[in-house]
């Protein structure tokens, strides 16, 4: 549809985790923007290809200049409502001109991994927060959900963590979830400070 914005949530990375009004969309769509992990997934529909980088304000002026005659669909990780460039987007386009597909999160799918719920879990991500504000919010909630990095990655938080003084934790790690090399631990924090070479990954650290 003109002036329609698609926001579609992939999931987290894997095929079998992409919904399929997400992929109808992507087919009916005339340019596809998103990171290079996600335009992989649609790789076979020759579409036009616009890759995320750094530069935010060249895929903002791109999408203002195109979307009115052209059907636009911005590909985001996991699910829109969750850390993705819909916060971004919500701010220089009105809300009646996007169209938000969700999908399922990596951090979604760690807590069905780790079979916790999550309804009573304090969502979060350390990217741009100090170390410090991890351990003032497990001082106050029994279970906590969040996104890592390679600048933190779960080991070395572990470590940090046990540094000051928390030790009455436990803690889920999921890599790279819902592919075929996926790596799911759920163990101490002394434990898994002593793994290495964590890559993409979410993390929930719990009482014991």
């Amino acid at each position: 549809m003109a002036d329609q914005i698609y926001i579609l949530g992939i999931g987290p990375g894997s095929e079998e985790y992409l919904l399929p009004i997400t992929r109808r969309l992507a087919t009916e769509a005339d340019v596809l923007i998103g990171g290079r992990r996600a335009l992989d997934l649609f790789s076979d529909l020759n579409k036009e290809e616009l890759v995320i980088k750094a530069d935010l304000e060249k895929i903002l002026n791109f999408i203002k200049e195109n979307y009115q005659q052209r059907q636009i669909a911005v590909l985001v990780s996991g699910d829109p409502g969750l850390y993705s460039m819909l916060n971004y987007l919500g701010r220089h386009f009105e809300r009646q001109h996007l169209e938000v597909i969700p999908g399922v999160s990596s951090l979604q799918l760690g807590f069905a991994r780790a079979k916790l719920v999550w309804q009573d879990a304090y969502i979060t991500s350390l990217h741009g927060r100090s170390k410090d504000e991890l351990v003032d919010i497990l001082a106050k909630e029994e279970k906590v959900g969040f996104f890592t990095d390679h600048k933190f990655p779960p080991n070395q938080i572990a470590e940090f963590l046990l540094a000051k003084g928390v030790t009455d934790k436990r803690a889920f790690v999921g890599e790279r979830l819902s592919y075929a090399d996926e790596r799911s631990i759920d163990a101490t924090l002394t434990e898994i400070s002593e793994y290495e070479d964590f890559g993409m990954s979410v993390m929930v650290i719990y009482d014991e």
